[in-house]
């Protein structure tokens, strides 16, 4: 027999951040209307890319911890997933997380298939309860410590474990800077060897985005006993801002 689920279900969630700090270039370039004698009279500019980047250090962290339980009857499955989870919570708020820093970010039960090997069903053979959350904390030192204990409460499995920076305004700010003056640099480069003078600036689009190289995906964490705790390592993160920059160019 194979056992099969009849459903499944999975949400991802993706965020990017993008500022406009001015209308797109061709539309504005279409509607300015430059003093007379100005260098963008002619209509003539120059476009040109930049890009920042800072690396920080992350001090928070989000990790998804679950439980997933079978059984043959949905009642008592449901009942033992629920037993679980109690208990996972209950380690969390004795790690000193307070509640509005766990959230539950799925349940779901799937009830299991048998099907004989010409893809005929067979009739069910059981029920699989999922539960999982999500909990942000900012003892990075003692996630392996939170992890061991989530894991021997009932825990069986993690799906993610993402660093980030609770506050990375500054290092916006930084990048940004970086990302202008680095435009800037390549716009004069070329308006020197094209023989020509930049003029004003007039349009500027940024674009943000972030990231670091931890994460665990899908991992599933086994409790194992004698060992020094389950290691992680946060690593850093990047923070970088592009921009495009077009000057007015005579010459």
């Amino acid at each position: 027999m194979k056992r099969i689920l009849s459903s499944s279900g999975i949400i991802g969630v993706a965020m990017l951040a993008i500022v406009a700090l001015a209308a797109p270039i061709a539309t504005f370039a279409q509607q300015a209307t430059p003093e007379p004698g100005a260098a963008s009279d002619t209509g003539r500019s120059i476009t040109v890319s930049g890009r920042g980047t800072i690396t920080i250090e992350p001090d928070s962290v989000s990790i998804v911890v679950g439980v997933d339980v079978f059984g043959e009857t949905l009642v008592e499955t449901n009942r033992e997933a629920g037993e679980r989870m109690t208990a996972v919570l209950e380690t969390v708020t004795a790690a000193g997380i307070p509640e509005d820093k766990v959230q539950t970010t799925n349940y779901s039960i799937f009830v299991v298939n048998d099907w004989d090997d010409q893809g005929r069903l067979q009739g069910v053979s059981g029920y699989q309860v999922s539960n999982q959350v999500q909990i942000t904390t900012d003892d990075i030192d003692g996630l392996g410590e939170l992890i061991d204990s989530l894991v021997a409460s009932g825990a069986n499995t993690i799906y993610s474990i993402n660093f980030f920076a609770s506050d990375a305004s500054a290092a916006l700010s930084q990048a940004r800077a970086m990302a202008v003056a680095d435009a800037t640099n390549k716009a004069t480069e070329l308006a020197e060897a094209a023989n020509v003078e930049l003029g004003e600036i007039v349009a500027i689009v940024e674009s943000s985005f972030g990231g670091g190289p931890v994460a665990r995906e899908q991992a599933m964490m086994d409790s194992a006993a004698g060992y020094g705790g389950t290691p992680i390592q946060s690593g850093s993160l990047q923070i970088s801002i592009d921009v495009q920059i077009t000057w007015s160019i005579s010459g």
